[in-house]
C-alpha cells in the first residue's frame, strides 16, 4: 500500500471515530431530553388534576434551594414552555444523529472501497 493511500485510510478512520464519539454524545442528550419531557409531561398532568380554587392548591416552583409560590396559570405555562423546548431540541439532535450516523457510512463505505481498490491491484 502506499504512504497516500494509508494517509487517506488514517484520515477516514479518524473521521470516523470522531463521528461515533459525536453521535454517542448526541444519543446521551437526546436521551435526557426525552427523559425531561416525560417528566415535564408527568408534572403538568398532575397540576391539570389539582382543584383550580386558589385556596386550595398553592403552587410553588423551586429556585435553587428554596421554593417560590406562583399562580398556577404560570406554574403550567412554564411547564407546557418546558416540554415545547424539550421537543424541539430533541428534534434538532435527532436530525444530527441522523446526519453523524450517515457521516459514519459515509467513512466506512470510503474505507471499504479504498481496500478494495488497492487488493485489486496487488
Amino acid at each position: 500500500m502506499a504512504d497516500d493511500v494509508r494517509q487517506v485510510l488514517v484520515q477516514l478512520q479518524s473521521q470516523q471515530m470522531e463521528a461515533s464519539r459525536q453521535l454517542a454524545a448526541v444519543r446521551a442528550q437526546l436521551g435526557a431530553r426525552e427523559r425531561d419531557k416525560k417528566l415535564t409531561t408527568l408534572t403538568l398532568r398532575e397540576v391539570e388534576q389539582l382543584p383550580r380554587d386558589p385556596g386550595q392548591a398553592a403552587m410553588y416552583r423551586g429556585v435553587g434551594r428554596m421554593f417560590v409560590q406562583e399562580s398556577r396559570n404560570n406554574v403550567e405555562n412554564t411547564l407546557r414552555e418546558k416540554m415545547k423546548d424539550a421537543s424541539e431540541q430533541a428534534t434538532v439532535l435527532d436530525k444530527k444523529a441522523k446526519y453523524l450516523e450517515s457521516e459514519i457510512l459515509k467513512a466506512q463505505s470510503s474505507i471499504r472501497d479504498i481496500l478494495q481498490e488497492s487488493a485489486s491491484r496487488s
